[in-house]
């Protein structure tokens, strides 16, 4: 057998070489003959649009958040509610000590009643005076009618001899004495008339005054009750009974929780996206609440973000000031959407394959948006398999052997 070995190894030699060749040329690293098929797996290009979700801490404000604070100052009396408790609009969440301005407003209306009394009194006082005087007028009219036609007689008596000078100028005497109580009779009636117009006006402002005056007590009055001034929950009481309280200072915290809104920010790109009305996932506690945004400014502020506002629904027991998760989706770009493996960088620009007729195709694209496995791209078109994954040793004009039909979407 040891003899046989040197006639054995020339011919098993020689049965490996290529015909018309010198020697062996089989090389494990040389690339496999174009006439071999590669295996490959595709998936057909759609045309779409790229989309992705984004999440935000967002915080969770209501709309109508009010410190209502005592327009009056004066010890607390009474709270008649409790934090918590919902209220309704006007309704007394803190009732302060009224007695001073319950005083004050008796003495307001005292007062007015004798504004009124007043001016009733001038009133009448102005008329009855009116009256005596015009009936003197028409005396001292009737009065000097009588003298002046005894004067006139005296003159036609006088003038036929008939009576004498000192007659005549008796008459005569009678009548200037008419005259002039007349003119005094109607002096009194119209000095009457300006004392009136004086002091019945007069006594008209001070009932004005009085008025006024008791309208400001009421209204001092109703002030030592502070009231919810919309219908909520009250959130915070910061007084207690007998506790002092100044004017101005805050005494309770009133939420609406129906008004909730949650603020995030979100980047300058994602703010295009989110229009007044876009709908979003809102998460808290391990539920998922609907908000739809109802304002975005679309203006970055300082830390290079947007901030957006979108109002809750059926959130109301949502705690105020909490943090939840907003998700929203975002639109990346429009285009032929591949698998990100199915793309690759060669010489400066990116490229896919495409298995056409049992053959890879070289195809230049543009990548138009990314996110996570997906890619939007241009230069390709929809319905075209695309090969993914790539094989290292694929080239283009290779021929190839789909092993999984074309019709799987990326």
């Amino acid at each position: 057998m040891r003899a046989l070995l040197p006639l054995t190894l020339p011919l098993l030699l020689a049965a490996c070489a290529p015909p018309g060749g010198t020697g062996p040329t089989n090389d494990i690293d040389a690339p496999p003959a174009k006439t071999t098929a590669l295996q490959v797996t595709t998936v057909t290009a759609t045309a779409g649009t790229l989309q992705a979700q984004r999440s935000a801490s967002a915080t969770l404000q209501a709309q109508r958040d009010s410190q209502v604070a005592a327009q009056s100052g004066g010890a607390v009396r009474a709270v008649p509610v409790q934090e918590g408790e919902r209220v309704q609009p006007g309704q007394v969440v803190v009732q302060l000590d009224d007695l001073p301005q319950r005083q004050a407003l008796d003495n307001a209306r005292l007062q007015l009643q004798q504004a009124q009394l007043s001016l009733e009194q001038t009133q009448r006082t102005a008329q009855g005076a009116g009256a005596s005087l015009r009936a003197a007028v028409q005396a001292a009219e009737a009065t000097l009618a009588q003298a002046r036609s005894s004067a006139q007689s005296a003159e036609r008596l006088y003038a036929l001899g008939g009576v004498s000078q000192a007659d005549l100028q008796a008459a005569r005497s009678a009548l200037a004495q008419a005259e002039s109580g007349l003119a005094q009779a109607r002096s009194n009636l119209s000095q009457n008339g300006q004392s009136a117009q004086n002091s019945v006006p007069l006594a008209r402002v001070t009932l004005a005054q009085a008025q006024a005056g008791v309208r400001q007590a009421e209204e001092n009055l109703a002030r030592t009750a502070v009231r919810a001034p919309f219908a909520g929950t009250v959130a915070d009481l910061g007084v207690e009974v007998g506790e002092f309280v100044a004017q101005g200072s805050p005494v309770f915290r009133l939420v609406d929780p129906g008004s909730l809104r949650a603020q995030f920010s979100v980047p300058a790109a994602d703010a295009a996206t989110l229009r007044p009305g876009t709908p979003l996932n809102l998460g808290y506690g391990g539920q998922n609440y609907v908000a739809t945004v109802v304002d975005t400014p679309g203006i970055a502020g300082t830390n290079r973000l947007v901030p957006v506002t979108a109002r809750v629904q059926g959130g109301g027991a949502l705690p105020v000031g909490a943090t939840a998760q907003a998700r929203y989706r975002v639109t990346l770009g429009r285009g032929v959407l591949v698998p990100a493996s199915a793309v690759q960088a060669e010489e400066g620009q990116n490229v896919v394959y495409v298995a056409a007729a049992g053959v890879a195709q070289r195809t230049p694209v543009t990548v138009v948006a990314e996110s996570g496995a997906q890619v939007a791209v241009q230069g390709l078109d929809a319905g075209q398999a695309v090969i993914t994954p790539l094989p290292a040793s694929l080239q283009d004009g290779a021929r190839v052997r789909v092993t999984r039909p074309a019709g799987a979407r990326p």
